[in-house]
């Protein structure tokens, strides 16, 4: 029983179902070494669950371990990446919070009123664009991870091996 792809094994592109093709119109791969790797089942195929892949995705973000999605799909060093900027804008956003906390305190103390100094509209700034920045990775890293978990399943079923 021979069975046509729907999608070529390399780049992913959707083929033609009716076209006898030999080769992707996209990338020249040839598809009938497609048929000879096809599994029997199935259910023998690797699968990356989108919604368990969110879910590690915003537990991680919430944690200050964004990317944590990323590594479950199979894309360790993207995950990686995304950890390390994610932890850097963690670390700097609550390092700044916490010098200026710390410096208010000391000013209020030691001050003849009792009361510090207004905070600083540089440090306002700097605290609501690494607030900022983060928000936007958090969100973008829940977004990307559940789109390559479908991804996955997508070219795992069409090719029938592990696409990255």
């Amino acid at each position: 029983m021979s069975h046509e792809p729907d999608f070529c094994s390399n780049c992913g592109e959707k083929l033609n179902p009716n076209g006898e093709l030999r080769n992707c119109p996209k990338c020249y791969a040839d598809l009938k070494a497609y048929s000879a790797s096809q599994p029997s089942s199935v259910e023998d195929l690797p699968y990356k669950n989108p919604g368990t892949t969110a879910l590690l995705a915003f537990i991680g973000g919430i944690l200050a371990l964004p990317g944590i999605g990323h590594i479950y799909v199979g894309k360790v060093g993207m995950g990686v990446g995304i950890l390390i900027g994610g932890f850097i804008l963690y670390a700097l956003t609550f390092s700044i919070i916490i010098s200026v906390t710390s410096t208010r305190a000391y000013e209020a103390q030691n001050s003849p009123t009792g009361n510090a100094s207004p905070l600083p509209i540089d440090m306002m700034v700097a605290i609501l664009v690494l607030v900022i920045g983060y928000t936007v990775l958090f969100i973008y890293q829940i977004i990307t991870a559940t789109r390559l978990a479908n991804k996955f399943n997508r070219l795992t079923k069409t090719t029938g091996t592990n696409p990255w």
